[in-house]
């Protein structure tokens, strides 16, 4: 079995709600097993990384009916902004951030000013990466053929000229596939990123899965039933902290100050404390 979904490249496909698909339907020595699989392919996840299958009550049925979710086909969401770490070795990133830094001329409290300066600043981090790195698999792919094809005229016809070229080629591709295999790691979150595996599939592959299984299809509620859909699962998060840390009035057992001295061991010197005093 094993072999056959190596051959066909299949793997099984994230699956929530019951842990058993199937049941013998004896009062005497029940037994119930995960019997029914729902399959996906490298492609479909992929194409679909947030999809899951549900496995439902039997009701009639000895077998629990499978239904597939396809959230990302139904509606898209804006995607949050992400600090990528390769944008780090641009040139102009330093410039770009002093650019776009001016929390001075900000009016407001200095918690006001610095979400303010964050936001601007994201703005151009994201074009930044936008324009530089965008289709970075893409990009490495190509200046790799240009840098073989001038090396191939080197071993053919050597000159100045061609090899003035290839250098500068070759460098320009070491920067994009180094900035590629930033960007894999840190979407994949492969600790051995050391050994060297920087341009196989596999950071591909890992990085489509990590997201595929992290994702958080939906979330049960207080008096039940299911929330499910990115807007749903928003708005049900938001207000379930809202609950907790906008109410003044929540039961709580308080602690005793030799019960915090027994949690906090550490103590402020004298000297210490008279600094943290002293008027500032």
């Amino acid at each position: 079995m094993n072999l056959s979904l190596q051959e066909a490249e299949l793997f099984e496909a994230q699956h929530k709600r019951l842990s058993f698909s199937w049941w013998n339907n004896q009062e005497a020595s029940p037994i119930s097993k995960k019997i029914d699989h729902a399959f996906i392919n490298q492609a479909w996840s992929a194409r679909f990384p947030e999809a899951y299958a549900e496995f439902l009550e039997p009701l009639q049925s000895d077998h629990s009916p499978c239904l597939f979710h396809v959230p990302s086909a139904q509606r898209r969401a804006p995607k949050p902004f992400k600090f990528f770490n390769h944008i780090i070795d641009h040139p102009s990133f330093e410039e770009t951030v002093r650019e776009a830094w001016h929390p001075e001329a900000i009016m407001g409290t200095d918690q006001f000013k610095l979400v303010r300066s964050l936001k601007m600043l994201k703005k151009e981090l994201r074009m930044l990466n936008k324009t530089h790195y965008s289709g970075i698999t893409q990009w490495v792919k190509a200046q790799g053929e240009i840098v073989t094809e001038l090396q191939r005229r080197l071993l053919t016809q050597p000159d100045s000229e061609t090899t003035s070229l290839e250098h500068h080629a070759r460098e320009k591709w070491q920067v994009l596939a180094k900035a590629k295999a930033k960007f894999y790691h840190q979407r994949s979150r492969v600790q051995w990123y050391d050994l060297g595996d920087m341009n196989t599939s596999f950071y591909h592959k890992v990085a489509d899965q990590r997201a595929y299984q992290k994702h958080i299809h939906f979330l049960y509620q207080s008096v039940g039933g299911l929330v499910s859909g990115i807007y749903d699962i928003k708005e049900h998060t938001a207000e379930y902290f809202s609950q907790i840390l906008g109410v003044t009035d929540m039961v709580s057992s308080p602690y005793s100050v030799a019960d915090l001295e027994d949690l906090l061991p550490f103590r402020c010197s004298n000297e210490n404390i008279s600094e943290l005093v002293k008027p500032v």
